[in-house]
């Protein structure tokens, strides 16, 4: 079964506040960019999940981010079980292509917990300098 990972260093945090009046504007936001990340992995499947994205301080070195990012840094990471085998297999065969070709350029809010500095306010997934996103599938069980 492919389990599909995304790593980023864009606050992805799910804090399941949708509405100005249910917590702070920075868990509105948090959960904003994490809606739209949804929305977008949900364009070509439903996708299930046991575990909310988690964040760790690491070092990102030889991860794959742009090379302006550098040394410990928040990242997220969120894995999710797409509702079809193959379902994100582009045309050169990577099992995430098409996810990754959706997901880039989508606007973001930045400035939340980030510990880098997004220049521009999108998911990133391509510009070997400023590329905050990574997504792998993976075989295997959540």
């Amino acid at each position: 079964m492919d389990i599909i990972e995304i790593q980023t260093l864009v606050d992805i945090t799910n804090t399941r506040v949708t509405r100005p009046n249910q917590g702070s504007q920075l868990e509105l936001d948090q959960n904003r960019n994490f809606i739209t990340m949804m929305q977008c992995a949900e364009i070509r499947s439903i996708v299930s999940y046991e575990a909310k994205p988690n964040v760790e301080k690491i070092d990102i070195k030889g991860m794959g981010f742009g090379s302006s990012f550098k040394g410990k840094q928040n990242v997220w990471t969120f894995k999710f079980i797409p509702d079809r085998e193959s379902v994100y297999m582009d045309d050169n065969g990577n099992p995430a292509g098409l996810l990754i070709s959706d997901l880039d350029g989508v606007p973001i809010i930045k400035n939340l917990t980030e510990t880098v500095n997004i220049d521009k306010a999108i998911f990133d997934l391509s510009d070997s300098q400023f590329k905050n996103t990574i997504i792998k599938a993976l075989q295997g069980t959540i």
